[in-house]
């Protein structure tokens, strides 16, 4: 869970995040398809962390940013 700004700024937004692992074969290709993300990126772990150390670059939603960091943890990485 996590606290966040309402869209307005004024105020805090709780939020609860449940995160799931999925582990895919090396070839495969998501597809956007539900108009919510417009393309998918393979970055290394290195480039997801210096990109998160980097946070004022606007790549990342606050609730995007919490999942890669509890990944990040839970795999050794941090």
């Amino acid at each position: 869970s996590y606290q966040g700004f309402n869209p307005d700024r004024w105020g805090l937004k709780p939020d609860v995040l449940f995160c799931f692992d999925l582990e895919l074969p090396p070839d495969f290709v998501p597809t956007p398809v539900d108009g919510e993300v417009a393309c998918f990126t393979l970055m290394s772990i290195d480039e997801i962390v210096k990109d998160l150390r980097d946070w004022e670059n606007g790549n990342w939603k606050p609730n995007v940013g919490v999942v890669l960091v509890d990944f990040l943890i839970r795999h050794g990485f941090v």
